[in-house]
């Protein structure tokens, strides 16, 4: 006996994805329908507490997962208005005919589906558009369609008839003048269709496993029974009662919805003990190398794919099947499929656009680990544009660019390992920053900007491994911007910086993220205890560079420098004339000072005191006394002060007499011509003159008081004119 086993047969991946995304979903969990079209894989689900309901009106609570098959728009909308919490597990192949009914219905167009019209996917299908799609099952239905000129768009039900749609292809084309032709029918179901095809010519006798409510499952059977009499179709191990045994060539096949343990039950009974078929001995490899948890569900791997088992970093030619916003779905080799998430297509995730991927491009891939596609194969396109544009850049980081590495690895006591295209980058301890870094796995994951340095003894270095260091870069950087930071600090300059933190002696200010000093005499022109009375903390201020000295690595800063002084501000608000009060702090013989304003003080002159005379200011002030004084002089920093100018002036004094200038010339006048007179008389007698005492003024009214502008006259100044002369014998 030798049997054939399809390389189709099996879970396909929205299948599979289904199953997996219920078994691995949290919490209580319940699917929208059953979630195959397979009475046992359903009945292992209830085993693990997932069951299936009918409507959302038998809806209680847990999350749903929507099947494989997908719903349509109104059942989305009622789950949200209900805040059901729901996993959409719907086949991307799905999705996209979703898509393709909702643009052509919001467009006007009229949607025909080939499908079942009570088959969930058909029904989920219609709802996007509002169910008003013609639903079509054969070509007979096709030719009865009447048209007049709406223009239309034609889809699939995923696991359609290839050969159906083909002929009903052609007849909407000459019913509808204008239509649109989406081929919707997955390729996994063609390749299945064609498949058995190939093999039930080939063979005496067919199995096709599946459950008989599966429409691809009896879309096999059918297509079998064309090609070989002896086709059957088998439900449970129970069916086989009705296969003659024979020593025949037997051909095997399984829907989209078969799980592998009832092909491999199957394939048991009908084959010998010692004549097992070489798939199948392929097919138990396969299903050992993939012996999982929750192996019930794990898709069927043919023959040729078991000796061909994806491995990480692998890289394999890929040609498209479909690509939507969420990734591209793809197969290779024997058209097994894999799917590339949008993130891992381009290397900026924003330049994936699903128009660039039409069905049959070709690229290359790598397989990555598992996105959260079920156990559908994982593939990058991303990985191989990277490593291309990684090894480019090489030649430039051995001429000494830098770059920037993910850390993958730390090896304790020793450094940290990076891959960056094909070569394996290290870096020392000693090189990751500037000082010892003792822990090391905190950095693995991290992104770290390095550059090539040369190897030190004891660093293995290959072709492919480069050693890298942050430290230098770290190192330059440090000192560009102290370089920085000294160029701004240049004595007399203004700079703004940002209180940090008071000490008893000052202020610390950031300057450039570079802390300096701000003394406590430099803060005010008056004294002060305390920096918090001047600035605050976290505040902006102007400071002016006092000192930097670059050596000892401190910059003297000054506030007050950029404060008008206390006298410049005294001197716009007590201008000359204005009245002032005070109190007198310091006393002196020649003065008063007296304070009007914190830090402003003025001197009150002994002069300045009264009006009568005061011979030290101590017999008119006492110390700490509050006096109002006038402003009377404001010269630089020093106010003079007047109590004098605020007191009312004394009453003049009465003048008896008062002496002019004119007075005295004509008074000694007369007294020259009278004592000209005597002589003249003396002479005419010749008769010598007795002596005489000093002539004296002749006496007149007392004068009490006199005053003159501009002449001040002296006894000499009356006796001037005067020319008199005694002889001694006179005298005698």
């Amino acid at each position: 006996m030798e049997i054939v086993l399809a390389k189709t047969a099996g879970f396909c991946f929205g299948v599979q994805n289904a199953i997996n995304t219920a078994l691995s979903a949290k919490g209580k969990i319940v699917t929208l329908g059953d979630i195959i079209h397979n009475e046992l894989v359903v009945n292992n689900l209830k085993e693990k507490g997932i069951y299936p309901i009918n409507s959302l009106e038998d809806y209680v609570d847990g999350k749903i997962v929507i099947r494989s098959h997908g719903v349509g728009k109104k059942m989305y909308e009622q789950m949200q208005e209900r805040g059901i919490e729901y996993i959409d597990a719907t086949c991307p192949f799905v999705k996209k005919i979703h898509n393709i009914v909702r643009n052509a219905f919001e467009q006007g167009k009229q949607v025909i589906i080939t499908g079942e019209e009570k088959h969930a996917e058909v029904i989920g299908i219609n709802g996007w558009c509002e169910g008003s799609a013609i639903i079509i099952d054969s070509e007979k239905e096709a030719e009865e369609l009447d048209f007049v000129d709406k223009e239309c768009v034609l889809v699939s039900q995923t696991t359609f008839s290839a050969e159906k749609f083909k002929n009903i292809k052609k007849i909407i084309k000459n019913k509808c003048k204008i239509v649109e032709i989406f081929d919707t029918i997955c390729y996994t179901t063609r390749d299945r269709q064609q498949e058995v095809v190939e093999i039930a010519k080939n063979v005496d006798i067919m199995l096709v496993i599946g459950g008989n409510h599966s429409s691809n499952t009896l879309k096999l059977f059918n297509l079998a029974k064309q090609y070989c009499k002896q086709s059957y179709l088998i439900t449970c191990i129970d069916d086989l009662s009705k296969v003659v045994k024979q020593n025949a060539r037997i051909g095997v096949t399984a829907g989209a919805s078969t799980p592998k343990e009832l092909i491999m039950e199957v394939i048991g009974i009908m084959s010998d003990t010692q004549g097992k078929s070489k798939e199948m001995l392929n097919e138990e490899v396969a299903v050992n190398a993939n012996n999982e948890e929750n192996n019930l569900f794990v898709s069927v791997v043919n023959a040729e794919s078991a000796y061909d088992r994806p491995q990480a970093g692998k890289k394999k030619r890929v040609t498209v099947v479909s690509a939507n916003k969420d990734g591209i779905i793809v197969h290779y080799g024997t058209k097994t499929e894999a799917f590339i998430d949008k993130s891992e297509v381009e290397l900026d995730e924003k330049d994936y656009n699903p128009d660039n991927y039409q069905e049959g491009t070709e690229f290359e891939a790598v397989f990555v680990a598992n996105k959260g596609k079920g156990e559908m194969i994982a593939m990058s396109k991303k990985i191989i544009l990277q490593k291309e544009l990684e090894d480019k850049k090489v030649q430039e980081i051995i001429n000494g660019n830098e770059f920037t590495i993910k850390i993958d690895k730390a090896v304790k006591d020793a450094g940290l390992l990076s891959k960056l295209g094909s070569y394996t980058i290290f870096v020392p301890q000693s090189q990751i920053r500037i000082g010892f870094e003792k822990n090391l796995e905190k950095y693995v994951g991290k992104e770290l900007r390095v550059r090539k340095i040369e190897a030190k003894n004891g660093d293995k270095v290959s072709g492919k491994k480069i050693i890298a260091s942050h430290k230098v870069i770290a190192e330059e950087e440090k000192k560009a911007k102290e370089d920085a930071f000294w160029n701004l600090m240049i004595p007399n300059t203004i700079v703004k910086g940002v209180v940090k933190r008071f000490a008893k002696f000052g202020a610390f200010v950031s300057v450039n993220k570079n802390d300096c000093l701000a003394h406590i005499s430099d803060l005010s022109w008056t004294k002060v205890e305390d920096p918090a009375e001047v600035l605050e903390i976290n505040k902006t201020y102007e400071f002016l560079i006092l000192d930097a000295n670059r050596e000892t690595g401190k910059v003297s800063l000054g506030y007050k420098q950029l404060q008008k002084k206390p006298y410049e501000e005294a001197q716009d608000k007590y201008p000359v004339g204005s009245v002032v009060k005070g109190v007198v702090e310091r006393i002196f013989a020649y003065g008063a000072f007296v304070s009007i304003d914190k830090g402003i003080d003025g001197l009150v002159p002994v002069s300045e005191i009264s009006y009568n005379f005061v011979k030290d200011a101590n017999e008119a002030f006492k110390v700490g006394q509050e006096i109002e004084a006038k402003v009377i002089k404001f010269e630089g920093s020093k106010i003079t002060l007047s109590v004098k100018a605020l007191l009312d002036p004394p009453a003049p004094v009465e003048k008896e007499v008062e002496i002019t200038q004119d007075d005295i010339k004509e008074n000694n006048e007369k007294r020259a011509k009278a004592n000209a007179k005597k002589f003249e008389n003396a002479t005419a007698q010749n008769k010598k003159p007795r002596a005489k005492k000093v002539a004296t003024a002749p006496v007149q009214e007392e004068v009490k008081s006199w005053t003159s502008e501009s002449v001040s006259a002296t006894m000499a100044d009356l006796f001037k004119d005067l020319n008199l002369s005694f002889d001694n014998k006179d005298a005698e």
